[in-house]
């Protein structure tokens, strides 16, 4: 019986390392939009319908809390790994034969979790600061002010960040099912 010869079947192991780290990105990308999306998601289903039933004074008083708390290294590390790993396993991609359905995936997610930062930063960060600054000397207008545009805002994120993962997932996916 004849021996098989194997090493035509596999990937010379600079390019299966290569695959191995792009999807390492991918999965990273994946599971970070996943975790930005579960928390857009809880607030928009469970944070602020319980704080919605709260009088003016406790709801201001408790997003701030809210506000100061988010406001720490876990949760900037996952919203900055949301954006840094798609856009990293992109470039690394662009390196890769057969990967143009991934890569549009990929570029997907990532435009989606961008708008999701730019909505971010534009509308909601702000409205956050103006409650921050509105101290306690109005809470009706201040929560007037506040929590529809924060919540309609917030519902788009969760929107937006939700298909983000969504289309992570189905890069990954088909990353790893391309492989050689």
């Amino acid at each position: 019986m004849a021996a098989v010869d194997h090493t035509l079947a596999a990937p010379a192991p600079s390019i299966a390392a290569a695959r191995d780290t792009v999807g390492r990105w991918l999965t990273a990308g994946a599971a970070a939009n996943i975790l930005m999306a579960g928390t857009y998601v809880a607030f928009s289903t469970v944070v602020m319908p319980l704080l919605g039933t709260k009088d003016d004074a406790d709801f201001v008083h408790s997003m701030q809390q809210i506000n100061t708390g988010i406001e720490n290294p876990l949760f900037f590390t996952v919203f900055t790994a949301a954006l840094a790993a798609p856009a990293i396993a992109a470039r690394k991609l662009r390196k890769h034969a057969n990967t143009a359905t991934v890569m549009r995936w990929t570029l997907t997610a990532l435009a989606l979790y961008t708008t999701t930062v730019l909505t971010t930063s534009g509308i909601n960060v702000p409205l956050n600061q103006a409650l921050a600054h509105a101290g306690d000397i109005d809470p009706a207008k201040t929560r007037a002010d506040f929590e529809t545009t924060w919540n309609i805002w917030n519902g788009i994120r969760a929107a937006l960040s939700t298909a983000a993962a969504v289309a992570m997932l189905k890069a990954l996916r088909l990353h790893r099912r391309n492989r050689v």
